[in-house]
């Protein structure tokens, strides 16, 4: 058997069940190789063995994992569930790009957790 990882993903959905991370994911990476990547990134952050430049804290619970493939630079906005909780929750996803846009996903990475934790 192989080991347990020390938390498992979820991707946000609306209050009417739209995977909507999901789609911005499938819209931005299609069936590609960095979507491998993007893959390979979630593993190490779930089994706790994430690289110094794979996440990134932005505070209040938020936190950013960092895709760099063939010099495109991808963000998915992440938390950890409540009290410990085993669960890391991707909130957002998108390809990096003026400040302006980033802070504009990042936003709504926010509204999506605090949406997520009033109906948990």
């Amino acid at each position: 058997m192989g080991e347990t990882p020390d938390a498992e993903w979820q991707f946000y959905r609306t209050e009417t069940g739209r995977p909507v991370v999901s789609e911005e994911i499938q819209d931005v990476l299609g069936d590609g190789p960095p979507k491998k990547e993007l893959g390979a990134l979630l593993s190490r952050i779930q089994y706790n063995r994430a690289l110094p430049r794979d996440t990134k804290s932005l505070g209040q619970g938020l936190f950013e994992a960092r895709l760099t493939y063939v010099g495109s630079e991808y963000r998915l906005y992440f938390a950890h569930g409540p009290q410990g909780g085993h669960v890391l929750l991707g909130l957002a996803f998108h390809v990096k790009g003026s400040k302006g846009a980033q802070e504009r996903v990042i936003a709504r990475a926010r509204d999506r957790l605090a949406d997520w934790l009033r109906r948990i």
